[in-house]
């Protein structure tokens, strides 16, 4: 159950998208209750309830979890388990269907609500303080609380003051077709955008302010003067900062270097992975950084923020490169990343981000969720009548 979805580009839909295509795989039934949006396209096994508006904040919508058709598919359907997304909105109608109709209730925490509060709120009504209060009384509710790293688990149990024992790591997987792509595939890549003969870099985010790009321009507005040889960065991704990124990019004398490419489908972005020298992450807000692995999958090190959620990835001087919020320190580090991408520190690195990367591979993932949804089957007392036949489990 999930406030977004597909067609939106983020990473809950993909974490959610890649953790039912695994079930799947291992012969689980999945049905995912989704919000309804003009571009969609039709999916079985993909309920779309009702949505109050078509743009809210970030360009998503803002769904209609009081929708009395997602009731009547909890009447005319067994569910096993219920695995939601998101602790508001839909997350109250989640705790409301486990409640009435006996149904274990695990979630996934993916965002940081209290960083995305102060991006948003400019700390008025002082929600990154309110919200850890919020969750404490949401987990509750929850037979398993979800953390994508263990730094994020570490979170839950001080911050949120959660029980260790109701918390579980649970990384979003990495597709198969992420280190499988094609050398001529990367190398197409490369030749669209004309960095045959020079550094291509790579970030893959939404164009917003909470992804804190701004930084990453200014920051590489810097590097470029550092590093005085041409290079390439393509800007990947779409949101409602996009045209004022765009601005603040000619503004810093980057129009030769960054290209803004837009949105891309998921399915299209494993060669941009691939054929780039080095994947550059500013975020602060991330619980995991999905796209930090995919950059690994393709072979590619990463240079990001130090922040939660991907200093449990990356690893400094081994498979990227961790600096502070500091622009002068971010631009020496890349500088000195773009100088050495010929180095035999290179090659290591990039061998590096491939191993950890394999860590992560989705049906590994969905094998794991599935022993926690069994343990908060056991732990309720309501394993139903096909999981106890181990003919699989139903979960919403």
């Amino acid at each position: 159950m999930t406030n977004n979805y597909k067609p939106v580009l983020g990473g809950v839909p993909i974490s959610i998208e890649r953790l039912a295509g695994g079930l799947k795989a291992l012969g689980h039934e999945v049905t995912i209750f989704a919000p309804t949006y003009n571009e969609q396209q039709q999916e079985e096994n993909v309920f779309r309830y009702a949505t109050c508006m078509k743009r809210f904040v970030g360009g998503i919508v803002l769904p209609n979890p009081f929708d009395a058709r997602i009731e009547k598919e909890f009447q005319e359907h067994t569910y096993d388990i219920i695995h939601v997304h998101h602790p508001m909105l839909i997350g109250r109608t989640a705790v409301r269907m486990s409640r009435k109709y006996g149904i274990p209730l695990v979630f996934t925490y993916h965002t940081r609500y209290e960083q995305y509060a102060r991006c948003y709120t400019k700390g008025i009504l002082r929600l990154e303080r309110v919200m850890p209060l919020y969750l404490r009384t949401f987990f509750q509710n929850c037979s398993v609380v979800f953390a994508p790293t263990e730094g994020m688990g570490q979170y839950l149990t001080q911050e949120c003051r959660l029980d260790p024992e109701k918390v579980g790591i649970l990384p979003t997987g990495i597709e198969n077709r992420n280190f499988q792509t094609k050398e001529e595939e990367a190398a197409a890549v490369r030749r669209k955008y004309g960095a045959e003969n020079m550094p291509l870099l790579l970030t893959v985010s939404r164009m917003t302010q909470e992804k804190n790009v701004t930084f990453l321009l200014e920051s590489l507005a810097r590097a470029k003067a550092l590093y005085g040889k041409p290079f390439r960065m393509l800007m990947v991704g779409w949101g409602q900062d996009l045209e004022a990124l765009r601005s603040r990019s000619v503004q810093l004398g980057l129009e030769e270097e960054v290209v803004f490419t837009g949105a891309l489908p998921n399915e299209e972005t494993a060669p941009y992975f691939k054929a780039a020298d080095g994947f550059c992450f500013a975020s602060k807000t991330e619980t995991q950084g999905i796209v930090v692995l995919e950059a690994f999958a393709g072979g590619t090190p990463v240079v990001a923020v130090r922040a939660s959620g991907v200093e449990d990835l990356v690893d400094h001087g081994v498979n990227g490169i961790l600096t502070e919020e500091n622009q002068e320190e971010y631009a020496e580090s890349l500088a000195d990343f773009l100088n050495g991408i010929s180095s035999r520190e290179y090659i290591a690195m990039a061998g590096n981000a491939l191993q950890k990367a394999q860590l992560f591979r989705e049906e590994a993932v969905a094998l794991k969720a599935v022993s926690y949804y069994n343990i908060a089957c056991r732990k309720e007392g309501s394993l139903g009548r096909r999981a106890r036949a181990n003919a699989g489990l139903r979960s919403a």
